[in-house]
């Protein structure tokens, strides 16, 4: 069976509808569907089969739809426009919210009564489940939709997703805070119902998920960008997380290679040949630039040049040379702001940064700046010939691709 939990994180989730875009195009069959917090919310749109309202509800956000933020104001705080009048309404803001002992959530209740319907998602196929927190004392709730009383199940989901700060409002006589406080993304409730197959939908890859058995095959797909604040809900934002989800979730599928960029691989093997192609007098010049010396070329190269290279990319253990080549293309392909969103073959990505340069000397132009690579670089290595390194590389790459013509 096939189970997907959704990571908690506010105005993140748009990156869930995202990424279940792209799950569905792919043809995945969703057995069973988890979340905390936000991560509830979508997962219970889903499950009850909605999930083009889920995904319409997050092209058309607002601050004002959910926390009567009007969204104004709201822009003029993210673009730093501090006038008299933004400051004045969330002055008067502030007041209300210290008077009602928290945030009000009259609005978000309101978008979940109008979208969530309880009657469609305990008839649904799909399993649903969520995380939420007891106070007094504290203890972890683990729910799912068969174990919420009939008529309670978007309280729960209001439960699960009552971050610190939002106003109390017991359910039962129990008081309940965001299941985030225990578990962020419950990939374990899936496992206690022995499913065996789970995709993983993060928005913040820095924590671990919590495994019930290391042996469940678990599939993570982590955005590659920053998704910005729990609380910052704008059309603007949500547009680029739900791409930014769609695309990510593309690359963890297909296995599609790059860390920024999405690139198609090629054969390991046309590296590799390319690599031992490379001239000695070349590989000896760039090695001298890392105060290498009396070292034979090709063992140089593999032994000391490329993995120098991978420290200062900040490239893993389980990175490739394929990775260290589109590293140093995905760089050169920022600086000139090639569109993100798309997928590439490595024949067009090259192109796209060679057709950038057209309007002027294109080798003279071919410099990987690392300067902000020099932050990350662990021990004291020296300053590689990368204009060298790198003009070599467009025209390896060049010659393969007339070959492949």
């Amino acid at each position: 069976m096939l189970g997907v939990a959704l990571e908690g994180g506010g105005a993140r989730g748009a990156f869930h509808v995202g990424a279940i875009k792209a799950l569905l195009e792919e043809g995945y069959e969703i057995d069973g569907i988890v979340g905390t917090s936000i991560g509830a919310f979508n997962a219970a749109m889903i499950a009850q089969g909605d999930f083009e309202k889920c995904f319409d509800m997050w092209c058309n956000i607002s601050p004002k739809q959910l926390f009567n933020i009007e969204d104004r104001h709201m822009a003029n705080i993210l673009k730093k426009n501090l006038n008299i009048k933004t400051i004045t309404y969330f002055s008067s803001e502030a007041k209300k919210i210290i008077s009602n002992r928290g945030i009000d959530t009259e609005n978000l209740r309101k978008v979940v009564d109008q979208l969530i319907d309880e009657d469609k998602l305990r008839k649904s196929n799909i399993d649903f489940g969520l995380v939420t927190v007891e106070l007094g004392p504290i203890s972890p709730i683990e729910m799912f939709k068969e174990d919420i009383p009939n008529g309670k199940l978007k309280d729960y989901i209001m439960a699960s997703a009552r971050y610190p700060g939002l106003k109390m409002e017991p359910l039962d006589g129990k008081v309940y805070l965001d299941g985030g406080i225990y578990d962020n993304c419950p990939v374990s409730l899936l496992a206690k119902k022995n499913y065996d197959k789970i995709i993983a939908i993060r928005l913040n890859s820095s924590k671990k998920l919590k495994y019930v058995d290391d042996n469940i095959n678990v599939v993570e797909i982590q955005p590659s960008m920053d998704l910005g604040g729990t609380f910052i809900f704008t059309k603007d934002l949500a547009h680029r997380n739900i791409k930014l989800g769609y695309y990510d979730a593309i690359r963890a599928i297909r296995k599609l290679r790059g860390r920024e960029y999405y690139i198609e691989p090629i054969d390991d093997e046309v590296i590799m040949k390319r690599l031992l192609e490379l001239p000695d007098e070349l590989i000896i010049d760039i090695g001298k630039s890392m105060g290498l010396n009396d070292i034979p070329p090709k063992r140089m190269l593999f032994e000391f040049i490329l993995p120098n290279v991978s420290k200062y990319l900040n490239l893993g253990k389980e990175d490739d040379y394929q990775d260290i080549i589109i590293a140093l293309l995905e760089i050169m392909a920022k600086e000139r702001h090639i569109e993100k969103f798309k997928i590439y073959t490595l024949e067009e990505f090259l192109n796209l940064i060679k057709d950038n340069e057209k309007e002027s000397n294109f080798h003279s132009k071919i410099k990987l700046s690392l300067n902000g690579l020099k932050r990350i670089a662990i021990e004291n290595i020296t300053q590689v010939n990368v204009d060298l390194l790198n003009e070599k590389l467009i025209s390896l790459l060049s010659e393969e691709e007339q070959e492949n013509r």
